[in-house]
């Protein structure tokens, strides 16, 4: 069953948590709301491709790594297939990983996603049951709106990465998700809040629970397949 952080209250706490993330806004948000419940969450795990890239976002693994040192949790790094190229390999890597994490005592993993499609949550459903693992989606099934607001409230600082210009212009990227950028979203007809259709990705580069936060030095805007992307050439850690 998938529960999220306010449905487990009053059952016997989780003990240890990985986060998974990718870099950008709710799985970072999901791992904030993980500490403002009291959760013991031990680390991250972020999956990638074979090119060392985060999936569906646009920047490489060592800027998540980046975020991980920032925060001051270990990370894993997991290559898997894309889904829908080889179904069957990624349904075993996924399985693999997880196993590996209950072999390590860990005993849940916590998402991010809104709405991830009949598929995945089957799919995460059917892997955390056989292991006996908990599924905790602090964002699932809620208002997308609802949820941005949150977000923003909350301290996170993010930057916008990657956007689909039938939706969202490529003046936007480099700039922060704010109450500006909610309000422009607000005039913008069928665009999902969060972007959870594709229409934009991010990078948190602070927030309330960042001992340093992170500054892009060096960026580039690029054409890709789904529109434009910040090329993030350089960043590093600095002291609050």
């Amino acid at each position: 069953m998938i529960k999220n952080v306010k449905n487990i209250k009053g059952v016997k706490p989780v003990k240890k948590l990985i986060s998974v993330i990718s870099g950008g806004k709710d799985g970072l948000f999901a791992y904030q709301s993980c500490l403002n419940d009291n959760f013991e969450v031990v680390g991250f795990l972020n999956l990638i491709n074979n090119e060392g890239r985060v999936s569906f976002h646009a920047y490489g693994k060592e800027l998540v790594k980046l975020q991980a040192r920032s925060i001051g949790l270990p990370i894993m790094q997991k290559s898997v297939a894309h889904q829908r190229v080889d179904k069957e390999l990624f349904e075993k890597q996924i399985f693999a990983i997880f196993s590996s994490l209950k072999k390590k005592g860990i005993d849940g993993v916590v998402f991010g996603y809104i709405l991830s499609g009949d598929y995945q949550d089957k799919l995460l459903v059917d892997v955390t049951k056989k292991l006996n693992m908990e599924l905790i989606l602090p964002n699932y099934k809620k208002n997308s709106k609802n949820v941005l607001r949150a977000i923003i409230d909350s301290g996170l600082k993010i930057i916008i990465t990657a956007v689909k210009p039938i939706y969202i212009g490529r003046e936007w990227l480099g700039r922060e998700v704010d109450n500006v950028f909610f309000e422009y979203l607000s005039k913008t007809n069928g665009i999902d809040y969060c972007g959870d259709k594709g229409e934009y990705h991010t990078l948190v580069v602070d927030a309330p629970f960042f001992k340093e936060k992170i500054v892009i030095n060096k960026s580039e805007v690029v054409t890709s397949r789904q529109g434009y992307e910040l090329n993030i050439i350089k960043a590093r850690r600095v002291k609050k």
